[in-house]
């Protein structure tokens, strides 16, 4: 147990003097008012042109969004055209439709019990 309160308060010294060291460090130096203009500047245009990034990133995904947002309701009218058609063909392939239809176009009928002789 005392070694680790040893070793915490050692740890804690040791940050609290580079944290001092970092003052001191930034304290000496010194900027001419021609390179802090300048700094200004580059920050300024980095700020302006990250900015524009964002924007044209964010112009982007709003088209893709609209144009996602069109395709999946034109999916949604060919997914109910295609239920819409499926019914009708099986309808339409129903075992009643087929022999109404060949009795009514075709003349077409079932053969009655005695008709049919098998040899």
């Amino acid at each position: 147990m005392a070694s680790n309160v040893n070793i915490r308060s050692y740890r804690l010294q040791q940050a609290s003097l580079k944290a001092g060291r970092r003052k001191m460090f930034l304290s000496k130096i010194s900027i001419s008012s021609e390179t802090q203009k300048g700094m200004a500047i580059m920050v300024a245009i980095a700020l302006i042109m990250g900015l524009a990034i964002t924007q044209f990133f964010h112009g982007h995904i709003v088209k893709t969004k609209a144009s996602v947002m069109q395709l999946q309701s034109k999916n949604a009218v060919v997914g109910n055209e295609n239920m819409r058609l499926l019914a009708t063909r099986a309808q339409l392939a129903s075992k009643t439709k087929i022999v109404s239809h060949a009795g009514v176009k075709l003349h077409l009928f079932e053969p009655e019990k005695g008709q049919v002789h098998r040899m």
